[in-house]
């Protein structure tokens, strides 16, 4: 709740007359005029005292914090560049705001893989223990609570989230609210709040329209109409030329903050990439090829059928409900088949014994005996193959290692086996995966942090966990999405490091992994690049469905337009950037 005091009788606004009551309007108008000026002239972070021996605050946030509770006090738009620590400067921010008594009721909206993130360093940094939501009364029976947008957004959780009174809105990863026909827009427009701050690395992904998007959804009408906009600021219909930019770039200091790298004086750590191409023994190979044939000859049966399928059914105006709901059951069978399959390749190759347990799962569901007879040969092959190429050459890399090293890997089949051969090894090891509770997952992190070398996780551990007490990073396996590498990577490299970090990454030869890491990877320089970049790269993709399904089509059919549209995308995202230096930067934009 806010907390107006006034100073004096000459504060009332002079066109109210002292006879009249305020119409319910101008009462609500009048409380939020007084409350932009609620904390004018902070000079002290009250709430400091309860996190600064827990964290190192960098001058740049607390500078930000100031500003935002000095001049912006209930709207703003937090966009420093990656790695500056945005969600620490909310979190000051959040502290203050309850400290002082100026908000009680705190939402968090952020992606899904972000949610327990936001949730262990407010609890760990900051003593705010949120509550991630699970269900529509968490809402009203929580005064702090995080949710994932997607979640937040359905129609179950919609009508409570918006009829809650919050006294602070934080919207992380803010840049996904720049189309204002989507759900999420239309979800964060509607939610009833006194305060929001937007949190954003990347607040221009494809052209300046967006920004404007995003700015009139956290201060309606600040930056006009979009016409208004336009004609003022826009000089090309792509949004990607400015005029007037001096009083483009006063304006949006009123609202939004950014910082850049070069700015902080802080020094990034390197990262030292070592990428070994491994071969498989004869034995090894012959499996994967065959293994590899059978999924490729399922895919293009399932395309085949597809394809038949929308030759029959191009006209759809015609068929009733019955019909219409059997069609749909198809695609969504033809759906799940080539989910399957793209699992059953990535399980295959992050290890053949994950493999093998993979095609003994996918046999199970198959009802033609001659595909079951196939499956049933495939996987009985796989059981008789010795050794590991990938666990040989890890255990000589762990050998050489007295530091604590992090190994990832997609699959909790491949970690678990990992886990038994680096202990028979005389290995200290801690698992962390998505299948523990949240007290077991603190329990491992805790163990990590003392006399444990090794940590083995699977891509849970790259959500919502800072690990920079480590600095050397082992990928097992390849995650087919971009984002999910850059996610692993960013848990080490991060502010707090105070080593370079080291990223192995293992991958056989001959197959889809060294076919990503050489034909798609290597051409954007994935492991260099932040994730703000990355995002902003995948923004320009205009492949259809996801990453995962345009790389196993790519792979199956050997075509190169993935690998086409992931450079052009990256050459796109490169122009963005430099838009984004003429736009923000005021000593190097002219």
């Amino acid at each position: 709740m806010v907390k107006i005091r006034l100073k004096n009788k000459d504060s009332i606004p002079a066109s109210l007359p002292k006879t009249e009551l305020a119409s319910p309007e101008s009462f609500s108008m009048g409380l939020i005029a007084h409350s932009i000026t609620a904390l004018d002239n902070v000079g002290e972070l009250l709430g400091r005292n309860s996190y600064a021996g827990k964290i190192e605050i960098l001058e740049h946030q607390t500078r930000t914090a100031l500003h935002v509770l000095n001049n912006f006090s209930h709207r703003a738009l937090l966009a420093d560049e990656v790695g500056l620590g945005k969600t620490i400067e909310a979190g000051i921010i959040i502290k203050e705001y309850i400290v002082r008594k100026l908000a009680k009721k705190v939402l968090v909206l952020t992606p899904a893989t972000l949610k327990y993130q936001w949730q262990e360093e407010m609890r760990s940094k900051f003593e705010l223990d949120f509550k991630v939501a699970d269900d529509p009364s968490d809402y009203d029976d929580f005064d702090l609570v995080i949710a994932s947008i997607d979640t937040a957004k359905t129609k179950r959780h919609a009508p409570t989230v918006q009829s809650v009174k919050w006294d602070l809105l934080i919207i992380d990863e803010a840049h996904k609210l720049k189309n204002s026909s989507t759900q999420n827009y239309k979800l964060v427009k509607g939610i009833d709040k006194d305060r929001c701050l937007m949190l954003t690395a990347t607040p221009l992904q494809n052209n300046i329209f967006e920004l404007w998007a995003l700015l009139d959804l956290l201060h309606p009408g600040f930056l006009g109409s979009k016409t208004h906009f336009q004609e003022h600021f826009i000089a090309d219909d792509q949004g990607l030329k400015i005029r007037n930019r001096d009083l483009l770039q006063d304006k949006l200091g009123k609202i939004m903050i950014r910082n850049l790298r070069k700015d902080t004086g802080i020094k990034f750590p390197d990262r030292k990439v070592h990428t070994k191409m491994l071969d498989y023994s004869q034995e090894e190979m012959e499996f994967y090829r065959d293994a590899i044939a059978y999924i490729k000859n399922r895919y293009m049966e399932v395309h085949q059928q597809q394809s038949e399928s929308q030759d029959d059914t191009k006209d759809t105006e015609d068929m009733d409900q019955a019909d219409l709901k059997k069609m749909a059951e198809q695609y969504k069978e033809k759906g799940l088949l080539t989910f399957a399959l793209i699992m059953l390749t990535r399980q295959i190759t992050s290890s053949i014994k994950t493999g093998v347990a993979a095609l003994e799962r996918y046999k199970e569901a198959i009802d033609d005996p001659t595909q079951k007879k196939l499956v049933e040969d495939l996987a009985n092959r796989g059981k008789f193959i010795s050794g590991d190429r990938k666990l040989d050459y890890l255990l000589k890399l762990l050998k050489k290692e007295k530091d604590k090293v992090i190994i990832f890997t997609t699959f909790v089949h491949t970690q678990k086996m990992i886990e038994l051969e680096l202990q028979l090894n005389g290995f200290s090891t801690v698992l962390f995966n998505g299948k523990m509770n949240p007290e077991e997952k603190e329990a491992a992190i805790e163990q990590f942090k003392g006399d444990k070398q090794i940590l083995i996780c699977t891509d849970a551990g790259s959500e919502g966990r800072n690990l920079q007490f480590a600095h050397i990073l082992i990928n097992f396996d390849l995650p087919w999405n971009p984002m999910r590498i850059e996610q692993r990577i960013g848990r080490v490299h991060r502010i707090g490091q105070k080593k370079d970090v080291v990223i192995h990454n293992l991958a056989i030869k001959d197959t889809v992994e060294a076919y990503i890491l050489n034909r798609l990877y290597e051409k954007i320089n994935l492991f260099r690049i932040s994730i703000g970049e990355m995002d902003m790269i995948l923004s320009q993709l205009k492949t259809k469905g996801t990453t995962e399904n345009a790389i196993f089509d790519a792979y199956i059919n050997d075509n190169e337009e993935f690998a086409k549209d992931l450079e052009t995308a990256a050459k796109k995202a490169e122009d963005i950037k430099e838009f984004d230096t003429i736009v923000f930067d005021k000593k190097n934009g002219q």
